[in-house]
């Protein structure tokens, strides 16, 4: 048996000097009520670029710029009792033509947040994966 192995790209959407952070919501079977990027997994015919601006618009209705790739790496994790493997480009992105006007997030997203490097400390965002706070603490709040 073949293990449940993705491509995936996280999205992290700069805007005014903060970032975007969006809850998972409590129905999903991956990550419910957790804090992350918005982030979805690549189709077979995409390469992860592409499958970065159809997720942005899935999942928070917005299109974006692309500004750098930040990381490449590989990720295990759990969806229910499920090993699940990734590897992972995460993006930095700007809103196109700065326009957040459109933001909108779709079923699998409970809320979100524009943060900034100080509130990575707020108990609230303690769900965010150490390899986003990490990146974030590294590559974007520099």
């Amino acid at each position: 048996m073949y293990p449940n192995y993705r491509i995936s790209v996280e999205i992290i959407l700069l805007h005014e000097g903060k970032v975007l952070l969006t809850k998972r919501a409590p129905h999903c079977k991956v990550a419910p009520n957790v804090w992350n990027v918005p982030a979805g997994k690549i189709k077979y015919d995409e390469i992860p670029v592409q499958g970065l601006y159809r997720e942005a618009k899935e999942e928070i209705n917005l299109d974006v710029e692309l500004l750098e790739e930040l990381s490449v790496r590989n990720l295990k994790s759990k969806s229910g009792d499920e090993d699940i493997y990734r590897v992972v480009f995460t993006y930095l992105v700007k809103p196109k033509n700065d326009d957040i006007s459109s933001l909108k997030l779709n079923d699998e997203h409970s809320e979100y947040a524009w943060i900034t490097k100080e509130d990575l400390n707020n108990p609230k965002y303690e769900t965010l994966h150490d390899d986003i706070r990490n990146i974030l603490l590294t590559k974007v709040f520099k």
